[in-house]
Formats: C-alpha cells, sequence, structure tokens
C-alpha cells in the first residue's frame, strides 16, 4: 500500500473521476497503481470542469520524479500506455500521482517498495 506523505490539493472532472475510479477498483491487486488512484480520487475537488491548468488525462506533462526531469509525458489510460513513446499509465504510481496537479506543486509518498518518492509538476499542456 503507498503512503502518501504530502497531498497538495488536486482536482478532476466528474468525467474522469467517475471512469477512473471504476478502472481502478477493476484493476485491484493487479496494477500497481490502482489502490493509490483510488485513494487519491477520494480526496479529490470534483467538478464539471477542472481548472485549465490541472493534469487531466491525455495531457502533455512535463515533471521531476526523484531527481530525474520528464519532458512531454503524455498520461493516459493503461490501453495507450508505452513508456518509450511518453505515454503513461495513470495506473502507475507516478501516473496516478500526476492525477489533478498544477505546475509548481508537488508530491511526496512511500510506495511498496518502502523508499520515499517524490514528483513535480513543471508544465502541462493540452
Amino acid at each position: 500500500m503507498t503512503t502518501v506523505q504530502s497531498r497538495p490539493p488536486l482536482y478532476v472532472t466528474q468525467e474522469e473521476h467517475d471512469r477512473l475510479f471504476d478502472l481502478a477498483y477493476a484493476a485491484l491487486g493487479r496494477e500497481p497503481g490502482a489502490n493509490t488512484v483510488i485513494e487519491e480520487l477520494t480526496r479529490a475537488q470534483v467538478g464539471i470542469d477542472a481548472p485549465p491548468e490541472v493534469v487531466r488525462m491525455q495531457d502533455s506533462v512535463t515533471f521531476t520524479y526523484d531527481g530525474s526531469s520528464y519532458r512531454d509525458f503524455a498520461l493516459v489510460f493503461p490501453s495507450e500506455a508505452d513508456i518509450s513513446a511518453h505515454r503513461i499509465s495513470v495506473l502507475t504510481q507516478v501516473g496516478a500521482m500526476l492525477l489533478g496537479l498544477r505546475p509548481g506543486q508537488s508530491i511526496a509518498w512511500n510506495g511498496p517498495d518502502g523508499p520515499g518518492h517524490g514528483l513535480m509538476i513543471e508544465s502541462v499542456s493540452r
């Protein structure tokens, strides 16, 4: 189970919230970030629209993860994931933590492997 150490506010649309909850519940025990997606969606601020600068599905994100920079990675559904093509599944630990954050926000957590991890959003584009 993931332990989140620092939780900034996050925002999702009602449509994405519902779809991602269903996806995560169906993937429990099979996908590493399913529990994390559920935890994050439980505390998310949900609305008809999300602020334009937050990370949403299909957005291109530049972020720093554990001190390394990742440029122009799309947050996608698992069937679309391909790390070599810069498409990261929302059901990975990193993908789950990207969801709903804004540029300048960071989040830290302890994953199932024990050591602490952190990421910071640098930019988001649709």
